[in-house]
């Protein structure tokens, strides 16, 4: 039973950390946008 609590403890800041990690990507990104905010409104997808 230990076992399985400690694999869900690992998922759980395995699932935590790429979270993180993704959210980190997305702000380097938006730091460099290659077109301004109001273009991209004005694109309108």
């Amino acid at each position: 039973m230990s076992l399985i609590k400690v694999g869900i403890i690992v998922e759980i800041f395995l699932f935590v950390g790429v979270f993180l990690w993704v959210r980190k990507l997305n702000s380097k990104q938006s730091r460099q946008p290659s077109l301004s905010k109001k273009t991209i409104k004005n694109l309108k997808f």
